[in-house]
């Protein structure tokens, strides 16, 4: 059976837009878009930045209570189209244990706009809560990613999946209730969900888009 040869990180590093012998042309469109594309950049953008005017809004509308921002990871906060280019390079597709390997690496970046969208809301009378699919097992690498983008702050909260069971739906639910993993903290009244996919969000009225609701675009991979 013929090896697979890993492509080094130091060469994927350190060629400007991935000038690997012509392959950069290689790769998805999609995975190209998101790397590449001032539109894909300036959306991410816009969003965080028409978000603060409604999060603003919703908190005025919260009348004194318990409020918090509820954001996904992957592709909302953190940018992981280095690992689809390292797989498409190798001709391999996602898996967990590859996914597991790149999350302890801690090398992803930050998508655009969320930086200054972050300190935005430490501004605000809002907790910070991270609601992943990333595995809790990988809690400790996923905060030293975030410390090292400088966005991560120690009151931050994280709710990562346990196992199969461990639903967006239910750890929503925990939020709300103040059940569950939140029951220390008590429950929150969510004023704002940010996500790249339908799951990120609770079910909702197409007009809570733009709303409480913010979508990032992710064309790479999900659920459609």
């Amino acid at each position: 059976m013929k090896r697979l040869t890993l492509v080094p990180l130091a060469a994927l590093l350190t060629i400007p837009s991935l000038c690997l012998s012509g392959k950069e042309d290689t790769l998805p469109n999609e995975v190209r878009w998101v790397r590449e594309s001032g539109e894909y950049a300036n959306l991410c953008r816009q969003t965080f930045r028409l978000a603060q005017g409604a999060v603003r809004e919703q908190i005025r509308n919260s009348s004194g209570q318990k409020i918090a921002v509820v954001m996904d990871l992957d592709e909302t906060v953190l940018d992981n189209s280095l690992y689809q280019v390292e797989r498409h390079l190798q001709g391999l597709g996602f898996t967990q244990d590859s996914w597991s390997t790149w999350v302890k690496r801690e090398e992803a970046g930050l998508v655009p706009g969320v930086k200054s969208f972050l300190s935005f809301l430490r501004k605000q009378p809002v907790r910070i809560i991270f609601l992943s699919n990333r595995m809790d097992e990988n809690l400790t690498p996923t905060k030293s990613n975030l410390r090292k983008l400088g966005v991560l702050r120690t009151d931050d909260l994280f709710l990562l999946r346990i196992d199969k069971q461990d639903t967006k739906i239910k750890r929503r639910a925990e939020i709300i209730k103040g059940e569950g993993r939140m029951k220390k903290t008590g429950s929150f009244f969510v004023v704002a969900y940010f996500g790249d996919s339908l799951g990120d969000f609770p079910a909702s009225p197409e007009d809570a888009f733009g709303k409480s609701h913010f979508m990032l675009p992710n064309p790479m991979y999900g659920k459609w």
